[in-house]
């Protein structure tokens, strides 16, 4: 990827708001900001990697065998407060 820089101003709250959002999400400042121009529409360069959320999306919400409902099911409740 060709680089370039660029400097803005901003405020001090937002430079905190970004610090402390980089640091919680494990990211650089520069990461966070350009994910941020992706999302707002600005440019359409998709980040290099994946996310863990990329990983594993195909196993979300799925599940094999087993009951539907052990909140109701007899079976599940038989020794339940004992």
């Amino acid at each position: 990827m060709q680089s370039e820089t660029l400097s803005l101003r901003i405020s001090k709250a937002e430079s905190r708001a970004i610090r402390e959002r980089a640091r919680r999400e494990g990211v650089s400042q520069g990461s966070l900001v350009r994910r941020a121009l992706r999302a707002y529409g600005v440019t359409t360069e998709s980040e290099p990697g994946k996310t863990a959320h990329d990983v594993i999306k195909h196993l979300l919400g799925r599940k094999r065998g087993g009951s539907t409902d052990l909140s109701t099911n007899p079976e599940h409740l038989k020794d339940y407060g004992r």
